[in-house]
Formats: structure tokens, sequence, C-alpha cells
């Protein structure tokens, strides 16, 4: 049932149709598809809401009860079932529905603009977790592969602390193995150069293997990309996530003098 007071709409059955489109933005393939993400946690909604990012729009405001928030977006009150099956991440406050444009095609062919990580993971936790780390430490772009998991799921979002709505990224249909090399191509690797001495260019793609299985490389690629290695004691690495962090600060750390 649908119906409007105060120019706020109220749904209250599972079957309306547009809470059945908003259940499929808890998934990559419904996201995809509408072109729209939630954005989850008081302190995130707040925040865009104050200071909008230009290339997202926001759609709808979704609560329980009317949080009497200034926004051009459409208000949408839930019955509570409704609402908890929407908020996944339990933050029990109104989640902000914004729209964006699809990720421009990668391409591989062109050397690389600063840092930009090619990024496969599957996880939209190490994901989100990566784009946080992407964006302190001044990456230009974030490369998604065939591999990757949606960067706007919620999940995704909450791991990168908004970060995610402040990177530049950009998407490719390939995965790791059929994307050629061109200009610096770095990536972390038990046997490679020592983090200690290893030199970073300013321009260069750095390539971040998936916790576990790491990066899935041909031959050919493994002859020309650069490997660095960073030295622990008592244990053979690091989380992939850590490492990477410590990767990025050196590369800022030697491109910022």
């Amino acid at each position: 049932m649908n119906a409007k007071t105060s120019s706020i709409t109220q749904i209250s059955s599972s079957t309306n149709s547009l809470f059945r489109q908003w259940q499929s933005l808890l998934t990559a393939k419904g996201i995809k598809e509408h072109k729209q993400f939630f954005l989850m946690g008081e302190k995130l909604v707040n925040e865009f809401l104050q200071s909008p990012v230009n290339r997202f729009k926001a759609e709808y405001l979704v609560f329980k009860e009317d949080p009497g928030i200034k926004t051009s977006a459409r208000k949408t009150a839930l019955s509570k079932e409704l609402f908890d099956e929407l908020d996944v991440l339990n933050t029990k406050s109104p989640l902000l529905i914004l729209s964006y444009e699809e990720f421009p095609e990668k391409n591989f062919s062109a050397e690389p603009t600063g840092l930009e990580l090619v990024c496969p993971l599957g996880d939209p936790r190490n994901l989100g977790a990566l784009m946080r780390t992407a964006v302190a430490f001044g990456a230009n772009e974030l490369v998604l592969t065939k591999e990757s998991a949606h960067p706007f799921l919620p999940h995704a979002i909450k791991a990168s602390a908004g970060a995610a709505l402040n990177l530049k990224i950009t998407k490719s249909s390939l995965s790791l193995g059929e994307i050629p090399l061109n200009g610096a191509n770095y990536a972390l690797d038990l046997h490679g150069e020592s983090l200690l001495t290893a030199r970073w260019p300013k321009n260069l793609r750095l390539w971040v293997g998936e916790e576990g299985p790491g990066l899935s490389l041909k031959h050919e690629q493994k002859k020309v990309m650069k490997f660095i290695n960073i030295p622990t004691s008592q244990v053979e690495s690091l989380n992939a996530m850590v490492s990477t962090s410590l990767a990025l600060w050196e590369w800022k750390k030697q491109n910022e003098k």
C-alpha cells in the first residue's frame, strides 16, 4: 500500500514495486541495474546532505519516522519490518538512496597517471578499506576488474568511511590475467625488492592481490611487473590491506618531496 501524507510517501507492503527495487540495491546486480545505491549511517547521510558530492544525486530518504531532515530527496516512510529489512548495517537511522553514472571503461593502452590501483578484491569490506586508504594517501584512481566487488555495496561504503564517494573509479570487463601492462606496474610479493630500498615513480599502477589467493597473473605479465617485498619479523607476511597501506604511504612520501 502507498499513501501520501504531507509530501511523505508511506509504504507498508513488501510487494510494493519501489520497495522491491530498493531490496535489489542490497546486491551488486541491483545496484548496476538501477544505477542507485544506499548511503547508510547517520554521520554519512548528514555529511552528504550538508555537502553533496556533485556526481551523485539524492533520490530518496527512507525512514520509519520522519526525522525532520531538509532535503530535495523524496521522503518515504516504511513500516518497521520493511525498514529493518533494508537497514542491513543496523544503523537505525534514515537511509539515503543516491543515483550515479556508470563507471567509465579503463583504457589500459594508456600509461598510468599518478597512482592507479588495479583492484580485483571480491570482498566488499576489503574493497572498502582499500578505498579509504587510497583517498587518504592520494591515489588518483581505483580500477575495478572483472573479479571486483561493487564499491557501492553497503558494507563497502561503510568500510570506506564514505571515501568511496570521493574516489575516481573506473572499470574493466577484463580479468587480471587479460590486462595488458603499460608503463610502470608494481605489486607486492614475498620475493620482491625490499620496500626499504625500492623507488616509487610518480605514475604507476599498483596491483592489489586478494587476501589468500593473491594475484593470478600470467607469465608474460610477471616478466614486466616489478615486485616489492615488505620485510617482517617472526611472521611471513602482513594482511593484504596493511601491506597495501604501507606501499601507498611509501609512494606518497617519496613523491611529495
